[in-house]
């Protein structure tokens, strides 16, 4: 999707501006715009506890860490808390990577993450099943013109997030949407 943005008066007369009169001095060198900071979530320290407490604590920071990764294209973490097999963690990290790629700009997005439910760990595999609710701030990708290549809306999603223990390290093996009750 593409905005355009049309210059209109207060009567909403769309027409061109009539030049404006020359200056006897120089115009003014326009000052550069603030830059963007983008805030990289901080690792909570509930993450070193081996139980479902740091669970909790690895799935809430990885899906807040996403903005963050989008706006700064930094995979780094974001790739060493993603197993292999997470459909989910990669293709957020190739989307990271392409914006970064191609000069564009991922704005908003900021991520707050609310633990619905915490389930029993399987035995088998290690992993803890995690329900998570996510608010997610509007966002949009522009080009480096300033073009608007996507955006979306503030949005709510549920997901259920697999976490486990590797090297003594919480990873994410999945995250999909969370099943309906």
């Amino acid at each position: 999707m593409v905005l355009s943005l049309t210059a209109c008066s207060p009567d909403g007369d769309t027409s061109a501006a009539s030049p404006a009169p020359a200056a006897s001095s120089p115009a003014p060198t326009p000052s550069p715009t603030a830059s963007r900071v983008v805030i990289k979530p901080a690792r909570p320290a509930a993450m070193d506890d081996d139980g479902p407490a740091g669970a909790e604590a690895a799935a809430r920071y990885f899906l807040e860490l996403d903005s963050y990764m989008q706006a700064t294209g930094d995979t780094t973490e974001w790739e060493a808390m993603s197993h292999q097999s997470c459909e989910f963690c990669a293709k957020r990290r190739d989307q990271a990577r392409k914006i970064a790629e191609r000069g564009d700009s991922f704005d908003g997005g900021h991520t707050a993450a609310t633990i619905l439910h915490t389930y029993q760990q399987d035995a088998p595999t290690g992993i803890w099943p995690i329900d998570v609710q996510t608010e997610e701030g509007s966002s949009r990708i522009m080009t480096s013109t300033g073009d608007v290549l996507w955006e979306q809306s503030a949005v709510r999603s549920q997901f259920r997030v697999e976490v486990a223990r590797r090297d003594d390290a919480w990873v994410i093996v999945g995250v999909a949407d969370k099943p309906k009750d």
